[in-house]
């Protein structure tokens, strides 16, 4: 009988454990219980031309260099012919204006590559705008997520970054 009460108490006690472990870890930064995507973004109304350049400030405003500029929309036009690509409507193009903007901060990539030189993978940061020609005035504004490699100085490095371009962002669509 004592045999039968301490294995119940042990097997209690293991489960309970075994919940603690799992709350523990959902709410710890090493492991996330909400999905991540690979990007995060806003909507804003208004005029393409004046949401870009209102992310362009965002960006220069803090001291950093826009490296490139891609208009994809425009290469999505050029060359939907030679792959057969349309989108349903018929058209080239779902976008009625896209761009991305590639640029980096020396001071969080050196901090980033610190850590870890995988952190190479974060660079250059991009932040993206787009209209889509169904929704014209709806200007979608956004980033590509970086992602750290999983050590602790590498995600607080990365974390810096994601919120340099999460403040550029919101700034763009105030």
């Amino acid at each position: 009988m004592k045999s039968h009460v301490r294995s119940t108490i042990m097997r209690k006690y293991f489960l309970a454990m075994c919940a603690f472990a799992f709350v523990s870890l959902c709410i710890t930064d090493d492991i996330r219980c909400e999905p991540v995507t690979g990007s995060k973004s806003y909507v804003k109304s208004g005029k393409f031309e004046d949401v870009l350049f209102d992310l362009q400030n965002a960006i220069i405003d803090r001291g950093l260099v826009i490296d490139y500029t891609g208009h994809l929309q425009e290469m999505l036009e050029r060359t939907s012919e030679a792959v057969g690509s349309a989108t349903p409507s018929g058209g080239k193009s779902p976008y009625a204006a896209a761009i991305y903007l590639h640029f980096c901060s020396a001071k969080l990539t050196h901090e980033a590559v610190g850590a870890n030189p995988l952190n190479i993978a974060i660079c250059p940061y991009i932040v993206f705008i787009f209209e889509v020609r169904s929704e014209p005035g709806k200007i979608h504004v956004g980033y590509r997520r970086p992602i750290a490699e999983p050590s602790e100085p590498s995600r607080k490095a990365i974390a810096k970054v994601e919120a340099l371009l999460d403040e550029i962002v919101k700034q763009a669509i105030k």
